[in-house]
């Protein structure tokens, strides 16, 4: 049986829909948070790695000595062949683990804004976004792309929306595993980050319906599925 490993950073920012996909592939899972971790675990120790969100930096590995564990982690089971997927923070921290460069946007982006696929999305993930759907963002950082990896979407706020490293390594800046209790707890705790600017939206237009969020889920399993079986690669020429 399969084993994931969730990590936390923040109480109120959960795996949300992931562990109802772990839960349905009969995935095992067990979450941890990582400011609390007093021994971490190896890549011996899970098949997959979800890294979550949270309001720190992805640059803040000198003044949070659990960051520079975390992503020594990360990287160590990227390079063991583990599936790896990361969330806002946890995306920008697989990025920073990839040698990519973390920073922080022009302006926050928070609210339901479009995403696009990228000009090399691969084929049959950018059929699925066609639609430039609305989805949930909380960031005020990104990342440049990592080397070798595949850029996936965009929005007019933010150039890297997500990647695909090794088909089996993915990067969402965005939250498609967004639930009920995890937009509620954002708007609670995040409250604060809330303010005018070109590419934020009122407290009111945050919350949406259990149906909206769970068509993103829909999109999050399709993606997760194909993370877990990956497409047979293209004979060479």
């Amino acid at each position: 049986m399969q084993r994931a490993l969730i990590i936390k950073h923040v109480h109120f920012e959960g795996p949300g829909a992931i562990t109802t996909w772990l839960d349905r592939q009969g995935i095992t899972w067990e979450v941890i948070e990582a400011r609390q971790v007093t021994r971490w675990p190896t890549p011996d120790d899970f098949e997959w790695l979800f890294v979550m969100g949270g309001p720190m930096s992805a640059r803040d590995e000198g003044k949070l000595p659990w960051m520079r564990e975390e992503k020594r982690l990360i990287r160590q089971a990227i390079d063991a062949g583990r599936k790896v997927v990361g969330i806002c923070l946890g995306a920008q921290l697989i990025a920073s683990a990839l040698g990519a460069n973390v920073h922080r946007n022009s302006a926050p982006e928070i609210g339901w804004y479009t995403i696009t696929p990228a000009p090399n999305c691969p084929p049959d993930i950018a059929s699925l976004f066609a639609d430039s759907p609305p989805v949930l963002h909380w960031h005020g950082e990104g990342f440049s792309l990592p080397e070798g990896a595949e850029h996936l979407f965009c929005s007019s706020a933010c150039t890297q929306q997500g990647f695909l490293f090794d088909n089996r390594v993915m990067g969402l800046q965005c939250h498609l595993e967004c639930d009920m209790e995890t937009l509620k707890g954002l708007c609670e705790h995040c409250a604060d980050e809330i303010v005018p600017g070109p590419w934020t939206e009122p407290a009111h237009k945050l919350m949406v319906s259990e149906a909206v969020l769970a068509a993103t889920h829909q999109r999050l399993y399709w993606l997760l599925n194909r993370v877990a079986n990956p497409p047979a690669p293209k004979p060479a020429a």
